[in-house]
């Protein structure tokens, strides 16, 4: 049994190119992301670029603290982390992928927290992460 580890991680929010919508919608994606979470994501994710301090914090998001969802054959797996966003459940999610920039962020949750919180591109917000 490990201890809980709590991570504050702040960035800027940013329009993506809409891949994490298309990897949030695939059908096996948000059957197992919605059997992990307990929610049906809303198609799309809230994307931060960190800023040079929190970096540094991205570092503790590893395979071995995530959960994992588990690809189908001819993908990579991705990993999830539970975490908060102005007290609203959510997870960070990122993919296995050798070229995911480190200074990133994606987050997933039940509704859309751009609209929810009224996010605009520029906006800084810190999430919770707990591993």
């Amino acid at each position: 049994m490990h201890s809980l580890q709590i991570i504050n991680v702040t960035g800027v929010a940013y329009t993506g190119q809409g891949r994490g919508k298309i990897f949030v919608k695939t059908p096996w994606v948000m059957q197992q992301i919605q059997k992990i979470t307990g929610f049906k994501p809303y198609p799309g994710t809230l994307n931060l670029h960190l800023t040079p301090e929190d970096i540094k914090q991205r570092e503790y998001l590893t395979p071995k603290n995530g959960l994992l969802i588990k690809p189908k054959k001819g993908y990579l797996p991705g990993y999830l982390y539970k975490a908060k966003i102005f007290d609203t459940p959510c997870y960070v999610v990122i993919p296995d992928v050798s070229h995911y920039p480190k200074n990133s962020l994606e987050i997933i949750a039940a509704e859309n927290l751009r609209n929810q919180f009224n996010i605009k591109d520029g906006n800084i917000i810190t999430i919770t992460i707990t591993l």
